[in-house]
């Protein structure tokens, strides 16, 4: 039995507990308080307060006149009382079955459909209570399928899309992903939405943002100058194309609003930092990076079998990606194949964006790709080769470019 079902079963246990407590209390006879039993009770009160009053006579508390007017007077009330007799129409009351029955079957119904309307259903779900990483990729795949049945049904759910869409990008369906996003962006004109959407696309192009996606950064900062969201973005964007001046620019404007306790501060301030020294800048406070030394070095060369189809111009990316198999690089170098042989060294200072750190990951994949047309995204023709997984701290690699994309 798995735990979602178990929670079923005891909260449906603890309210069926409840509804029987009632059921006993409106399901027992009841004798109704007549005049005669109204007396009795009473009586039972006299008889306490003139024993009370004979001990306070026997102690000599009072006097032999005051106890004897006090227990004539007691005795004349309880004489009263005790003449009462039962009232004959009266009868013992009817248990209320119908009450009961409603309750009965209400009770428990009513306490699971409130749950279900102000609590948390989805925390029922396994999945809910895992991280992206924890996800099996095929559940994942099941829940994002459920989920697009659901909304065929239900187009105008805003949050739907938007989560679709999410699933879609951590299993780099980025087409999928698009499509959901632009779902969402029918029913929302929201600037986030549009920033997330844009990254999808840079996702698919292996962090290029030129064309649609740096449109829509300028849009959006056009409309709001501090918008933080795009600032970030411009910033990776500007990065992934290696223009450090302009990351920093956008970077620093983002970082001014922030206090000290902003849970961005210290990924955009040591993003900053690592700018800074690419631009051969003080920097403001040492990296991460910087102290703890954890990057990829080696050599990549070209094999003497594809020497022929290469040319001393073509652009060599050298990137490492994680090994659980996401192909967005955490780190990447481009140069060409006139430096090959080429030392390389992979680490967060050549991050593609401030919040993908190699120093962060455990193992990756280290690649290399030869381009004649300098574009990022794999193309028929390139070059490449691999090598991993690697632990993140390795060093003395040997890379070769030994294999061709059909």
């Amino acid at each position: 039995m798995n735990a979602s079902m178990l929670f079923v079963l005891i909260a449906l246990g603890i309210a069926l507990c409840v509804a029987v407590v009632f059921l006993w209390v409106l399901l027992r006879e009841r004798k109704p308080m007549t005049q005669a039993s109204q007396a009795n009770a009473n009586a039972k009160v006299y008889r306490h307060q003139i024993l009370d009053l004979d001990r306070e006579h026997d102690s000599g508390h009072i006097s032999d006149e005051e106890w004897q007017q006090s227990r004539d007077e007691l005795s004349l009330r309880l004489l009263e009382d005790t003449s009462a007799v039962d009232d004959p129409a009266a009868k013992t009351e009817k248990p209320a079955i119908w009450t009961a029955v409603v309750l009965a079957v209400a009770l428990p119904l009513g306490s699971m459909g409130m749950y279900m309307w102000v609590g948390q259903p989805e925390a029922l779900n396994p999945l809910a209570l895992k991280t992206p990483d924890q996800v099996d990729p095929k559940d994942l795949t099941k829940m994002a399928q459920t989920l697009a049945e659901k909304l065929q049904d239900k187009p105008d759910n805003l949050q739907g899309w938007v989560m679709l869409g999410r699933t879609y990008r951590t299993l780099e369906n980025f087409d999928a992903a698009l499509r959901a996003y632009d779902s969402a962006l029918k029913l929302s004109d929201d600037d986030d939405l549009k920033l997330e959407r844009i990254e999808v696309i840079a996702m698919q192009r292996q962090g290029q943002f030129e064309g649609e996606p740096w449109n829509v950064i300028r849009e959006v900062l056009q409309r709001d100058p501090q918008h933080f969201g795009a600032l970030l973005t411009a910033g990776s964007a500007s990065y992934a194309e290696g223009k450090f001046a302009d990351a920093l620019k956008y970077w620093e404007q983002a970082r001014k609003p922030l206090d000290a306790n902003n849970p961005d501060l210290e990924g955009l301030e040591s993003a900053i930092a690592t700018v800074r020294e690419r631009l051969g800048m003080p920097p403001a406070k040492v990296t991460p990076a910087a102290t703890s030394g954890l990057n990829v070095t080696g050599q990549v060369s070209l094999s003497a079998s594809l020497k022929s189809k290469a040319s001393p111009n073509d652009v060599v990316f050298i990137y490492a990606t994680p090994a659980n198999g996401d192909r967005m690089p955490l780190a990447i170098f481009k140069t060409t194949v006139s430096q090959l042989p080429f030392n390389f060294t992979l680490d967060d200072s050549t991050a593609m964006a401030p919040d993908r750190k190699l120093s962060a990951a455990g193992e990756v994949m280290v690649k290399v790709r030869v381009t004649k047309s300098g574009n990022a995204m794999p193309q028929s023709g390139d070059l490449s080769g691999s090598l991993g997984p690697v632990k993140v701290g390795a060093k003395g690699l040997k890379l070769e470019i030994d294999d061709q994309i059909p």
